[in-house]
């Protein structure tokens, strides 16, 4: 995959391709939890700008990606930034 957004250090594309990673790497190591479960990613967030338009800047602090219903899938209507408090 091109790298052409310049945002491969930033916590956004950090968060991103987190989220790739145990939801697709039979490897990785929280893949049961998540691919394994059957938790998928839309497919409008294979790239990285389309997750980024629909996400937008991770706020300063201590957020995280989260699911509003962690029995779906990674997708706009069902993500948000939260902080730990939210995610407990």
């Amino acid at each position: 995959m091109a790298k052409t957004h310049g945002m491969k250090k930033t916590k956004e594309w950090k968060t991103w391709s987190s989220m790739r990673e145990r939801c697709l790497n039979t490897q990785h190591k929280h893949y049961h939890n998540y691919g394994g479960r059957g938790i998928t990613i839309c497919r409008r967030w294979d790239k990285f700008e389309n997750f980024y338009e629909d996400m937008g800047v991770r706020p300063v602090g201590n957020y995280s990606l989260d699911r509003r219903d962690n029995s779906k899938g990674y997708t706009p209507s069902n993500c948000y930034w939260a902080t730990k408090i939210e995610q407990g």
